[in-house]
């Protein structure tokens, strides 16, 4: 396996931190669009869009603390809020 640099592990778990953020933005962004419609159909497309986000971010979250353990950085509870 390659070798990286601290530099370059660092930017992966930014870019896993903001790849997060945004599953939650789009996960609070779809929940208000459901919250607003007063169709079901558009109720049920924005329900069903803020869960894959949600499953996005579990996944995310998963894969970021993963690659903190196998840098041997410690994973904090609240780290990827």
């Amino acid at each position: 396996m390659k070798s990286m640099s601290g530099d370059t592990e660092n930017e992966i778990l930014k870019i896993l931190k903001e790849a997060i953020q945004r599953e939650q933005a789009a996960c609070k962004l779809y929940s208000r669009g459901r919250d607003l419609s007063d169709k079901a159909e558009l109720k049920g497309v924005f329900a069903m869009l803020a869960d894959e986000e949600m499953g996005h971010e579990k996944l995310l979250k998963q894969v970021y603390h993963d690659y903190k353990k196998q840098l041997g950085l410690k994973v904090l509870k609240d780290d990827d809020d």
